[in-house]
């Protein structure tokens, strides 16, 4: 049986749960990480073969060990996988897994936290278990109805799973569109592509440089207020061509109606051209033997892969609190970078592995982690502010 103990419980093994035991162990708090799988980094374990980050290598590590010399600047899923697993062989963290956490409630000393290895009482609590574990499925129309495969992005390993199959791949972000250019090789032609409002498409190294190298740039040399304007116009130059390929291209992540990342390269773009990919309006509901288009048209496809998205992974933080744009728990001042990662309704939880966006999630990791441990180190030395009562079971975060 695992044994947990420490003055901060760790939930998430992951690359946010790893930055957090680092900087605890330079901290000299005592700590337990616990993760519900059996391996750390489980998220990235298993990972259709052509993911790549969207942020550059030089930028995506964590505290204390870059990643390989000759890694390239765009990694693979599994080069950071490896990457991971390697780091956590590095570093002697009190890592204990297999530990499933149910519920995080107030109790009169902190935290309790109810687990698969017992009930322990921590005075902090770190919530590193990312999004990447929960994936969002829309309630569709017709949905359970429908006599075909429906899965989602996170469950999609190999194109060669699909050959010969009639397939509808749905969303216009990074995965939706690498999962269908994979398909084109093994299902049956066309692969469709459904994009419900509009796309993003930006050139994967703009002027030479990767998007990273561009916002360093703006960070080191222009204010804060003219940053936007300058990567807006640098990083989502149009390709010339890409009116005839009867998707809606909005020119930036702002200006646009859709929420996705921006796709990189025209890899999407030639497959359209060439009529191996069919961009086809948004899902509207599921028949039997059909999927039924916005536009009314219906498709005869026998699996449907839905890259639609994640949410916090955070169903066992029984707290009451109000939910950010990104569904998180709002934190003290709310800042999404370099801002507080308590959480304002719940002192003594703290939000590592939140914020995706700027130079990337593992950037923003090493950041959100150090000051996590500031935090708590604070709190740790002031003894006060510890939450008095539980809330009511009907207030999850999840909620």
């Amino acid at each position: 049986m695992a044994q947990l103990s420490g003055d901060v419980l760790v939930i998430g093994a992951g690359p946010a749960g790893l930055a957090a035991a680092y900087y605890l162990e330079r901290a000299g708090i005592r700590y337990t990480v616990v993760d519900r799988a059996g391996e750390v980094g489980a998220t990235w374990a298993h990972l259709y073969p052509s993911l790549r980050l969207n942020t550059a290598s030089f930028v995506t590590y964590l505290p204390g060990r870059r990643m390989p010399i000759g890694t390239p600047i765009y990694p693979s899923g599994k080069q950071l996988y490896d990457y991971i697993v390697d780091y956590a062989r590095a570093h002697p963290f009190n890592i204990q897994l297999g530990v499933d956490v149910r519920r995080i409630s107030a109790s009169g000393a902190g935290w309790l936290a109810e687990t698969s290895a017992g009930d322990v009482v921590f005075p902090c609590v770190i919530a590193a278990t990312g999004r990447y574990s929960k994936p969002f499925m829309p309630d569709l129309p017709g949905r359970e109805g429908f006599r075909g495969r429906i899965l989602h992005a996170q469950a999609y390993r190999a194109a060669s799973d699909y050959a010969g199959q009639r397939v509808l791949a749905v969303g216009a972000g990074p995965s939706g569109v690498d999962i269908a250019l994979e398909l084109v090789e093994h299902a049956a032609a066309p692969v469709y592509l459904s994009v419900r409002s509009d796309i993003v498409v930006a050139r994967r190294y703009p002027y030479g440089l990767p998007d990273t190298a561009w916002h360093l740039i703006a960070r080191s040399l222009l204010p804060r207020e003219r940053r936007k304007p300058f990567l807006d116009k640098v990083l989502y130059q149009p390709f010339p061509d890409s009116h005839k390929t009867g998707l809606t291209f909005a020119r930036d992540r702002t200006h646009r109606r859709g929420t996705s990342t921006p796709v990189r390269g025209r890899a999407v773009l030639d497959a359209i051209q060439s009529g191996q990919i069919v961009p086809v309006p948004g899902v509207a509901r599921f028949h039997p033997h059909a999927v039924e288009l916005a536009d009314g048209s219906q498709l005869d496809v026998e699996t449907v892969i839905l890259s639609t998205g994640y949410r916090p992974a955070l169903d066992y933080l029984d707290i009451e609190t109000p939910l950010d744009a990104q569904w998180y728990p709002v934190r003290r001042d709310n800042l999404d970078e370099g801002g507080s990662t308590e959480i304002a309704s719940a002192p003594g939880i703290y939000l590592v592995g939140r914020y995706y966006r700027g130079l990337g999630p593992l950037n923003n990791i090493r950041h959100e982690a150090k000051r996590a441990i500031e935090e708590i180190s604070a709190r740790l030395a002031n003894k006060k502010d510890v939450p008095a009562h539980a809330p009511s079971a009907s207030s999850h975060v999840s909620g």
